[in-house]
Formats: C-alpha cells, sequence, structure tokens
C-alpha cells in the first residue's frame, strides 16, 4: 500500500516538474473570466443588436402585411373581373341567340304569310272561277312546315303566345286596332296581325292583335 502511495506521489511530482511556465495561474484566471467592463460591453452590444434584429423583424412584419393586403386587393379584383367577364359571356350568348331565334321567326312569317295567301287562293270560287288545281295541297303543304317549325322551336324554349280569344295583355300583345264584335267581350282579341313568342320567361316578340271594342263601352 506504502509502495502504491509512493508511486502516485512520484507521478505527481513528475508532472508539476514539466508543467509549462505559461500556465496562467488559478486567481489570474478567475481575474480575466471576470472582467465586468468587457462583459457589459457584450452585453451592449448584444441588446442593441436585438434591438436591430427586432426592428428589422418589425418592417418585415409590416412589409409582409402590405404584401397580403395587396394580394387580397388583386385576387378580389381578379374575382370581381372574372365574374364581370362571364355575366358578358352570357349576356353575349343571350344576345346572340336572340337574333338567331328572330331571324328564324321571320322565316316562319313568310311561311304564315304563303300559306293565308294560298288559303285565299283556294277559298276563291265563284261561277266561272275554280281555283288551281293542287292549291289545296299547297295550302297542307304550308300548314305541315308551319307545325315543324313551331317544334323545331318548342325544342328551343321557344313558344307561340296564344292571342285570339284571349283578354289583352300588354305584357306580351302590342294593340294595333280595335274592332267592335258585338258577339265578344270588350277587351279580347278578336284577330291577330303577328305572332307572338316567348323564349322561357322572357318576351321574344310582342304579338300584334286588334282588341275587341264596344262603342258604349258595355260587352
Amino acid at each position: 500500500m506504502d509502495n502504491w502511495k509512493s508511486l502516485v506521489l512520484q507521478d505527481f511530482q513528475h508532472w508539476l516538474e514539466n508543467l509549462s511556465q505559461d500556465v496562467i495561474a488559478y486567481d489570474d484566471a478567475a481575474e480575466v473570466a471576470c472582467d465586468w467592463h468587457t462583459l457589459l460591453a457584450e452585453f451592449t452590444a448584444l441588446r442593441q443588436e436585438i434591438r436591430l434584429q427586432n426592428r428589422e423583424q418589425v418592417k418585415v412584419l409590416r412589409d409582409l402585411a402590405t404584401v397580403a393586403e395587396v394580394g387580397e386587393t388583386t385576387i378580389d379584383l381578379f374575382r370581381r373581373h372574372t365574374e364581370e367577364l362571364s355575366g358578358l359571356e352570357e349576356r353575349s350568348r343571350q344576345a346572340a341567340e336572340r337574333r338567331c331565334l328572330l331571324s328564324f321567326l321571320d322565316v316562319r312569317d313568310a311561311l304564315v304569310r304563303g300559306r293565308d295567301a294560298a288559303a285565299r287562293v283556294a277559298a276563291s270560287r265563284g261561277l266561272f272561277r275554280r281555283p288551281p288545281r293542287g292549291i289545296e295541297e299547297v295550302v297542307q303543304g304550308y300548314e305541315m312546315a308551319i307545325e315543324r317549325f313551331d317544334r323545331a322551336l318548342a325544342q328551343a324554349g321557344v313558344r307561340l303566345i296564344e292571342t285570339v280569344g284571349r283578354i289583352f295583355d300588354a305584357e306580351q300583345m302590342r294593340a294595333v286596332g280595335t274592332r267592335t264584335v258585338n258577339s265578344v267581350t270588350d277587351g279580347v282579341v278578336v284577330e291577330e296581325f303577328f305572332s307572338g313568342f316567348v323564349h322561357g320567361d322572357e318576351v321574344l316578340r310582342l304579338a300584334e292583335v286588334v282588341v275587341n271594342r264596344h262603342q258604349d263601352g258595355k260587352g
């Protein structure tokens, strides 16, 4: 046991003898570590750095808020313009559809005029005058063409406004004249000059009609 202690003491003495003279003493090291002036300067610099970082952070947050506001405004403008473009597209489509349908109504009007003219010729009979041969078939051909045309219009959502025998409706009809028919109630349509049509809930074309009116206002 004594030999072990002797060996330890010898090793420690050997370490002390070979220890460098540049090693700072304990008291000096404590004095360097506790340099309050340097420590306060470091804390002051650190506090200043933190303030600068906080200012930069506030500026960045302010810029981000501005960017977010601009983004929301841009998105709102984009949404509004998209809705306006959609509305414009829908209005353009409806206007084009209306023009197309009105042109088809002109074709139907021509068919009706042809039918009425052929019907008048077929009805023109006299003692020495007979209607042309086959005129009845012509009238029937016009009738069939008009019926097919009306079916095609119905598939497109267009329907005929019923007028003759009905009370005058200013929202769907235009009165172009009056007539007195004693057997008909006052205000009832007695004749139609041009047919009217509606497309869905929209009046595509007003019907032009003649309305019954009694001279004394009674019927």
